[in-house]
């Protein structure tokens, strides 16, 4: 679970923020297997449970001015979701993560939620990104470049997303610390 900071930053000019889903219990200690998993095999830094999450959208540095009304904007949306099977191991060679994410094509809601959050940050004046959404969990950092094959072959991790969370990020050297920020529950029965 992701936990509160007290120290919010506040008279910070700016914070990174970025939007989530985020897995409850179950989910989170079935991904914290594949990160020892994957870090058995390819080395790596490891992300830590209570970080784990697939990113919707990255917002990048925002002006603290501004998070006041991106927080009610997270409060009052009401998305749909569904049922997300997490059955691909792949990794990003520039920056060397490993992440696991739904085989494509991947759920329609999934894509449909991605495009609804990016309609609702344009009306405050975000714009979406030119690249490629490709939903994942990443599960190591700095990653060797063993070869991926095993993690394929092992069971699918499923998931119904339940809560959208926007979060703001400190990275440090030990890794990122995070602070919720704002939530919403995203409501299931959409299978597609």
């Amino acid at each position: 679970m992701i936990t509160l900071d007290n120290d919010s930053g506040q008279g910070a000019h700016s914070r990174r923020l970025f939007l989530a889903l985020w897995p409850g219990p179950a989910v989170t200690r079935a991904l914290a297997n594949r990160v020892r998993r994957a870090q058995a095999l390819c080395g790596g830094r490891p992300m830590r449970p209570e970080t784990l999450h697939l990113t919707l959208a990255f917002l990048g540095s925002v002006p603290a001015e501004r998070i006041p009304t991106l927080c009610q904007m997270v409060e009052a949306w009401t998305p749909h979701g569904g049922e997300l099977v997490l059955n691909h191991v792949g990794r990003f060679a520039g920056p060397r993560i490993v992440w696991i994410g739904p085989a494509d094509p991947w759920p329609a809601w999934l894509g449909g939620l991605h495009t609804q959050l990016w309609e609702q940050l344009a009306r405050l004046d975000f714009t979406a990104p030119d690249d490629r959404f490709r939903p994942h969990v990443s599960l190591l950092r700095k990653a060797g470049s063993a070869d991926l094959t095993p993690l394929n072959s092992d069971r699918p991790s499923v998931w119904r997303p339940q809560r959208c969370v926007l979060v703001a990020s400190s990275p440090s050297e030990k890794g990122s610390h995070y602070e919720a920020l704002a939530e919403c529950r995203v409501i299931s029965g959409c299978n597609t």
